[in-house]
């Protein structure tokens, strides 16, 4: 019998020389690639710098495999971490789209509108969500915008759920994802 492999989206910030990204929000998002790959699931990102590449590193560092949704054409453009860099030419917006419809969970760590963006495309696509409660940005708001303190709107179409660490993350998407 086929072991389901589980495709685990994370989303969250960019990195740039006038906004680096805090240590404590890499060692979150490092964290989270780690028990990705603990968990025997694919770790998928923008494959770029900040969250993903913390991210796309604790993959590797516990033998995971991971996938970047580039939005460019050129694979040089991926982090050194990974492994399967898809180039797309469709730009950050329709990469990210194409990511979310890829995945089978998402885990937001951080953010700025870009992350938010994720946030709704996932929400409209009913995939699992967990947010990490305390990393900052767009992360720690969206919580004080839910509709009945776990949804984006009314439709309802997928509880958003909150950690407090990386580990609780992974536990609360567990049997989401392996009970479809």
């Amino acid at each position: 019998m086929n072991k389901e492999i589980i495709r685990l989206g994370v989303i969250g910030q960019s990195e740039r020389s006038w906004d680096p990204l805090p240590r404590e929000i890499y060692e979150i998002s490092y964290r989270i690639g780690y028990l990705t790959a603990k968990q025997g699931w694919i770790l998928f990102s923008g494959g770029r710098d900040g969250v993903m590449e913390a991210a796309s590193k604790g993959a590797k560092d516990a033998g995971g495999i991971t996938v970047g949704i580039l939005p460019s054409l050129d694979k040089k453009e991926a982090n050194e971490y990974i492994d399967i860099p898809i180039t797309t030419g469709l730009g950050i917006g329709m990469r990210s789209e194409l990511m979310i419809q890829t995945v089978d969970c998402i885990v937001m760590i951080g953010g700025k509108n870009g992350t938010l963006k994720e946030l709704s495309a996932a929400y409209m696509n009913k995939k699992p969500i967990a947010i990490i409660r305390g990393s900052g940005g767009a992360a720690d708001s969206v919580g004080k915008i839910l509709f009945e303190g776990k949804h984006l709107d009314e439709r309802r179409n997928v509880d958003i759920l909150f950690a407090d660490s990386p580990k609780e993350a992974i536990e609360l998407l567990v049997p989401l994802v392996l009970h479809k």
